[in-house]
């Protein structure tokens, strides 16, 4: 049997969990069967029995979010508010993190020093408990990393900015945050849908590190009753992503981009 090292004070996992998801324990089950333990507590600001009875049956700590602000930014910013270690994953509750995901995440923080603002990871999609061949998503993502390719750490405002220009190939649910750096960070209540985007291109300005781990690491569940296909289906990413590009190319170009975009959403709904 494998030793299990514990990092309990470096990092955090935090759930925010939202109504009653059928995957909740599953995923809580895979954060317990990290390679490296650290700590997992759970944010909500829809309270109910059944997270408050898998918060028991599991001993982990339960917060409720009661500020007056709501939304997924809101839920978010809470879960960032009660990590305890300098390091924070944002958990998402239908998706599954492989074994090595924290042990592998902060060996590649650690070797590249305290400059990282966010880690992030590759990932796989899964669809109907198969996980997706080819992916036109995938190909897009892979080619606005490129720069990446070249070097896994980037601190060049420059280049984080030229990564996020044409859309977004970060992996929310994968990103790890370095608190250290990001003292008087939070999400923007302003979106529903490309905040994680908003987010990254905001710190892109920062000084500091994009530290991407080209390992897929995540299964990202995509299924009928996900926040992101249903954003798709009532039109409000593409409201979001063209209000995105309008702010990074100007409007006339952003109807062009977006169109482009979101020919690839067809493969973010089951």
């Amino acid at each position: 049997m494998r030793f299990q090292i514990i990092r309990m004070n470096q990092h955090t996992f935090v759930i925010p969990a939202y109504k009653e998801s059928p995957y909740l324990e599953l995923c809580i089950q895979n954060l317990l069967a990290q390679t490296v333990k650290s700590n997992i507590i759970i944010t909500t600001s829809t309270p109910n029995k059944y997270i408050l009875d898998l918060a028991s049956k599991y001993n982990l700590p339960y917060f409720i979010n009661e500020g007056s602000a709501k939304g997924i930014a809101a839920d978010w910013n809470f879960a960032l508010s009660k990590s305890i270690t300098p390091l924070i994953t944002i958990a998402h509750q239908d998706d599954i993190y492989l074994p090595n995901f924290t042990e592998t995440v902060l060996n590649s923080i650690t070797s590249k020093g305290k400059d990282v603002l966010i880690a992030f990871t590759n990932y796989q999609d899964l669809i109907l408990s198969e996980l997706r061949g080819f992916s036109l998503n995938h190909v897009v993502k892979k080619i606005l990393l490129f720069p990446f390719m070249l070097k896994n750490n980037i601190e060049s405002v420059f280049l984080k900015k030229i990564v996020l220009a044409f859309g977004d190939p970060i992996g929310c649910p994968t990103v790890t945050f370095n608190l250290t750096k990001l003292k008087s960070f939070s999400f923007s209540n302003n979106y529903d849908c490309i905040l994680d985007w908003f987010a990254w291109y905001e710190l892109a300005a920062q000084k500091g590190s994009f530290l991407y781990i080209n390992q897929s690491l995540l299964l990202h569940r995509i299924h009928t009753g996900s926040e992101t296909t249903n954003s798709i289906e009532n039109g409000k990413r593409k409201t979001e992503e063209k209000a995105m590009y309008s702010l990074i190319w100007g409007k006339h170009l952003a109807k062009l981009f977006s169109t482009a975009y979101t020919i690839g959403h067809k493969q973010n709904k089951v």
